[in-house]
């Protein structure tokens, strides 16, 4: 079996340039339009485990393409949206562990992965089951999500109440993580968490640089050259 990377998620956004403000909504309930950032002119810049990472959005036809790079980490995820909820139709994902150690994969699925429902509240709960490919590979994968409470999070670009999000992926392939994303309404994601407790590429990361987590923090709003 090839080593293949972790589902990250993603890093979808939307934004505003509310940078370095608090943000407080009364309603419970997120909207897919309140949080994918496709052509602004702004990248979204996040302090991670791999230094500074930028992200970008933009539209293509139906789908939706976000962008994210660091120094040596890539990301590349096709979205869809659906009346029903945000999916996933397939990534790039490349990383560079050492000067001459390169890893990198394109995974797709036998059918869209369910991100989250729509519309999405705290208390919700979903699970996808469904196929994995990846450079000749299938895997079996199962992603159980669920929609927790709402939080004060502080952030270098400010202090937010989002709402926590948390889902464990699990693949045949004895690979298992666990990533917890916190969404702003009118901003998008302002923090990601992914805890490796398996195998595949970042599982091997895991064991010669001590990733045992990756963390994602926003930290600027930037508009685009």
């Amino acid at each position: 079996m090839k080593n293949k990377f972790i589902y990250i998620i993603p890093l979808s956004v939307i934004l505003t340039l509310l940078c370095g403000a608090s943000f407080i909504r009364k309603d419970t309930s997120l909207n897919a339009t309140s949080y994918l950032p496709v052509n602004t002119g702004i990248t979204l810049v996040y302090q991670s485990s791999f230094g500074e990472s930028n992200t970008k959005y933009i539209q293509d036809g139906d789908l939706i393409i976000s962008s994210s790079e660091a120094d040596k980490f890539k990301y590349k995820q096709t979205l869809q949206i659906k009346d029903d909820g945000v999916y996933s139709i397939g990534t790039y994902q490349y990383l560079k562990i050492f000067l001459f150690i390169k890893k990198e994969a394109t995974i797709t699925y036998n059918k869209p992965l369910l991100r989250f429902p729509l519309p999405l509240s705290p208390g919700m709960k979903w699970e996808w089951r469904g196929k994995e490919y990846s450079d000749g590979d299938t895997s079996k994968l199962t992603v159980n999500g669920q929609a927790l409470c709402r939080e004060s999070v502080v952030t270098k670009a400010g202090t937010f109440d989002a709402i926590k999000i948390e889902s464990v992926i699990e693949s045949s392939s004895n690979g298992k993580n666990q990533v917890t994303e916190w969404y702003v309404e009118g901003v998008g994601l302002i923090k990601a968490k992914i805890m490796i407790e398996g195998g595949g590429l970042m599982g091997s990361l895991r064991d010669i640089l001590g990733y045992g987590t990756i963390e994602f923090e926003l930290k600027d709003l930037r508009k685009s050259l």
